[in-house]
């Protein structure tokens, strides 16, 4: 995940976080990196993943199977809502743990345009690809993730982002994946994205 986690990221992040000290579900937080930065940057956060660290301020739990009697003003999910093993019943719950107005910030892989393009570019440039053909079955696409997500909470903004040099380790080749997608031989196979629980919701 740390990789992922560019300026760039972060400034959309605090853009569309509530203002400190809002309390905040870090979801798929991983070894708990973003979670840790959120609470620098004076936030009440909590991390959230089966393979959390054990430690306070965190819970090894899922989406689907997490439960709290108290809200949150937020959550922000990195790269880790499109892994969902029970989208609706993971997002139902979601909708649940976010008090009215609060919001979502995330940051997806787009699935979808990991094509024959995306694979060409790839291999040229000698990265990894971001998951395997026999994996691609296991990865909601980003398109049926917003329309999941948009039944439930208000859209405010979608940025389209590069995803794939990082993905691979390959902060070098980051410039490199703009400029193609610039020129229309890659789709954005990243988006960072921002929704708000609406009030009677």
């Amino acid at each position: 995940m740390s990789d992922h986690l560019t300026p760039e990221l972060w400034a959309f992040i605090l853009r569309w976080l509530p203002a400190r000290p809002a309390r905040v579900l870090d979801i798929g937080c991983g070894d708990g990196t973003s979670t840790r930065r959120l609470i620098r940057e004076g936030y009440d956060a909590t991390g959230l993943d089966p393979e959390a660290p054990r430690e306070e301020g965190y819970l090894r739990d899922t989406l689907e199977e997490f439960r709290s009697k108290a809200t949150f003003d937020a959550a922000v999910a990195v790269r880790s809502l499109h892994h969902l093993d029970d989208q609706v019943r993971a997002l139902d719950n979601l909708q649940s743990l976010l008090r009215p107005a609060g919001r979502l910030v995330a940051f997806e892989f787009a699935v979808e345009h990991f094509d024959d393009d995306a694979r060409r570019w790839l291999k040229a440039e000698g990265v990894a690809p971001p998951v395997s053909e026999s994996g691609l079955d296991e990865v909601i696409p980003l398109g049926e993730l917003r329309a999941e997500l948009e039944r439930r909470l208000l859209p405010l903004d979608a940025e389209p982002a590069t995803y794939l040099a990082r993905n691979g380790g390959r902060e070098d080749l980051v410039g490199s994946e703009e400029e193609a997608v610039r020129a229309g031989i890659l789709r954005p196979a990243g988006m960072r994205l921002a929704y708000e629980r609406l009030p009677d919701s």
